[in-house]
């Protein structure tokens, strides 16, 4: 049981990370964004130590659309920035379900919008097989590098204590990657979602 983390800190972390030099900083802060938007276990768009049945989300399970009409991979970052939906699709899950398909538009802010972070994240690898997970990125030395799930961990806990949340009772501990999928799960049901459409997001 992890505390599920206020969106204030989700967009503090976006927002500090996104400015970073290093690419691998700028990778995990898309990451975040999509994760908590998509509500997605740490497994989803991160590779796992551990075997498990969940195929982590790559580049041909992504499908970016702008006004209805499919978008190639291969166009350039500006064109791959219009977008305005994405749909993604789980091979396996952790859950056993096979060919889910979720869909998100865009939330209409630049700094905080799945479709533009997954747009970077699918631009970051578009020179790489299709089969190439999502969280990739190639390193300045050339080599490809994969973002892991103790930097997701590392990145939540850093933006809880700069987000003061230690301060409103928050133990460090219980805070980790599932605090992504429980904070978007809680950010939607406080805005008026149904239950049985945040079931089916997450």
């Amino acid at each position: 049981p992890e505390h599920a983390l206020p969106n204030s800190t989700v967009q503090l972390l976006a927002r500090s990370y996104s400015a970073s030099p290093h690419i691998k900083f700028r990778i995990i802060a898309d990451l975040i964004i999509v994760a908590y938007f998509f509500l997605l276990r740490v497994c989803e768009y991160t590779k796992s130590s551990r075997t498990t049945r969940t195929v982590p989300l790559r580049r041909q399970d992504v499908q970016l659309w702008r006004k209805k009409r499919l978008l190639s991979h291969t166009l350039p970052l500006k064109d791959l920035l219009q977008a305005d939906a994405v749909t993604i699709n789980f091979e396996n899950q952790k859950n056993g379900v096979k060919g889910a398909v979720v869909h998100h538009t865009s939330s209409g802010k630049p700094s905080f919008d799945p479709v533009k972070s997954m747009a970077r994240l699918v631009y970051a690898i578009r020179s790489l097989p299709e089969q190439t997970q999502i969280g990739s990125f190639i390193h300045r030395d050339g080599s490809v590098r994969c973002v892991q799930p103790k930097q997701i961990v590392a990145a939540v806990r850093h933006a809880a204590a700069a987000d003061n949340l230690l301060a409103a009772g928050f133990d460090l501990r219980r805070i980790g990657s599932h605090s992504l999928r429980s904070g978007g799960a809680v950010n939607l049901k406080l805005n008026g979602y149904d239950h049985d459409i945040i079931e089916k997001l997450g």
